[in-house]
């Protein structure tokens, strides 16, 4: 059985860097086994209800401005695959999960391509991107996660995202903001501990809106840990930038990882 992964993708010029973030999610192809394909999750891709990128789905998507001319030059080979899509699509709908083919998504936001190029040099299995429907409550992406178990013996569960994420209260200081890790400390304890009561309450937290003034960066974590067995996760990456960005990622059901 595969794991399920969350991990929080930082800067799109990660993958330029030579921070402790980027080693951290490197050192991921030394534990994880290679999948028949990838199910991945990425905060730059919402819509109202449940979709599937594009089978035909094979370029990378520039989401973002003001970077190094030579991030909108980078190539990354990926695609999709339609047979897969078509079983999970079957498979999900089986579960009593609404979901459907999105025809104008054709490419990947670098919420996933950036996460998977540092895993995979080389990415030679098809890469299935679910969106974060925001219709959804909290339960039903825990039960979204749910119903991704069924695929972990073939796919691994990547779920891209940020632990904080309050781009507009960022700085360059070295000084860490309170509510960042005082907020960054109680989820680390959360998913260590498997306490669904207290992620599903995680709104009602003091901090939760300071880190998160939108909820598309931590959905992605409520669904990785609705998809792992034990609901225990284990850090394998702890980092603060920007004063306030946690890097704090997460791997479900499998071994620990070098940090």
């Amino acid at each position: 059985m595969n794991p399920s992964l969350f991990i929080s993708h930082g800067a799109p010029n990660l993958i330029f860097g030579d921070l402790k973030s980027k080693k951290s999610i490197q050192n991921l192809k030394n534990i994880l086994d290679t999948p028949k394909y990838i199910i991945i999750v990425s905060a730059h891709y919402v819509t109202k209800n449940l979709k599937v990128i594009n089978p035909i789905a094979n370029s990378l998507m520039y989401d973002f401005y003001g970077f190094e001319k030579e991030l909108y030059e980078f190539k990354y080979n990926i695609k999709s695959d339609i047979n897969l899509t078509n079983n999970l699509i079957e498979k999900l709908k089986n579960q009593g999960i609404d979901i459907s083919i999105d025809e104008n998504r054709t490419s990947y936001d670098h919420g996933v391509w950036s996460v998977l190029s540092l895993i995979y040099e080389k990415l030679e299995i098809p890469v299935i991107q679910l969106s974060i429907p925001i219709s959804y409550t909290i339960s039903e992406f825990l039960n979204l996660g749910e119903k991704l178990k069924k695929f972990k013996d073939e796919a691994l569960i990547i779920c891209s995202g940020s632990a904080t994420h309050n781009l507009i209260d960022a700085s360059s200081s070295f000084e860490v903001k309170d509510y960042a890790k005082e907020f960054d400390e109680r989820l680390t304890n959360i998913i260590e501990n498997a306490n669904e009561e207290d992620l599903k309450n995680i709104t009602k937290d003091k901090n939760f809106y300071k880190n998160h003034p939108t909820p598309e960066h931590f959905i992605p974590l409520i669904i990785a840990f609705g998809s792992a067995n034990n609901k225990k996760g284990k850090s394998f990456n702890s980092e603060m930038l920007y004063s306030n960005i946690s890097m704090e990622s997460f791997i479900f059901d499998e071994k620990e990882v070098e940090k």
